[in-house]
């Protein structure tokens, strides 16, 4: 997993979240500093509102820290600052990488904005492990409710397969897929049972066909008709 020695400062999780909700950076991720999108934003904020400090520090980072193992919290509880960052191979020199220093103008301007972000936390070198550097999310729709079915499916044909989506990481496979369908699919069989019911009960409800008029039954035989001998008709009986 990625493995960093970086220069800097923690910046802890609760002063970022007060950061972006007051500087009103909506494309900010205040649990994961290293979206590309959040990145981008952060950094154009604060070259408006530190211009001289971020001018020596060309090369600001931030990183993150994250156990996917560890299920007890979504997000860590700070986050880093650097101006300068590292990749641990095997075997590395942690001396020699800390030998070459840091600037002067680079110093000062990050111990300057370590007083402005996270005053009194500490400037120094740092390992940081991240066991999941894209932490994969369903893709939000313009409403903010997770895609439809047949993106929930296709996403989940891509991480059983053998490859690996650009958007997901290997550690992160998604989450409620199958039962974000089966939801979906009971969901809509409901939906269409009450549909053909209320059509039903509208279509018996409105019907104006006149129901069928029984024929009237045929004519008795003469033999029936005529009665015998001796016998004559009263009060529609038969008496001898």
């Amino acid at each position: 997993m990625p493995t960093w020695l970086v220069h800097g400062f923690r910046w802890p999780r609760h002063a970022i979240r007060v950061h972006i909700i007051l500087q009103n950076l909506e494309d900010c991720a205040p649990g994961w500093l290293m979206a590309p999108a959040t990145v981008a934003e952060l950094t154009s904020n604060l070259q408006t509102l530190f211009p001289e400090h971020m001018k020596h520090i060309p090369r600001l980072r931030f990183i993150e820290q994250y156990d996917p193992d560890d299920l007890s919290a979504a997000d860590q509880p700070y986050a880093y600052v650097c101006d300068q960052v590292h990749d641990i191979r095997l075997g590395v020199d942690v001396d020699e990488v800390r030998s070459k220093g840091v600037a002067g103008d680079t110093w000062n301007a990050l111990v300057e904005l370590r007083n402005e972000l996270a005053p009194g936390e500490k400037l120094g070198w740092f390992v940081v492990v991240n066991g999941d550097v894209e932490r994969w999310a369903p893709p939000a729709s313009d409403d903010g409710e997770v895609g439809e079915v047949g993106e929930v499916e296709e996403m989940g044909e891509r991480v059983s397969g053998n490859g690996v989506g650009s958007q997901m990481s290997p550690t992160s496979p998604p989450s409620r897929v199958e039962d974000e369908e089966g939801d979906k699919k009971k969901g809509f069989k409901a939906w269409l049972g009450k549909v053909k019911k209320a059509r039903s009960s509208k279509d018996l409800k409105n019907d104006t066909t006149p129901m069928p008029i029984s024929p009237p039954l045929p004519p008795l035989p003469n033999s029936f008709q005529t009665l015998p001998t001796g016998m004559k008709k009263g009060n529609g009986k038969a008496s001898l």
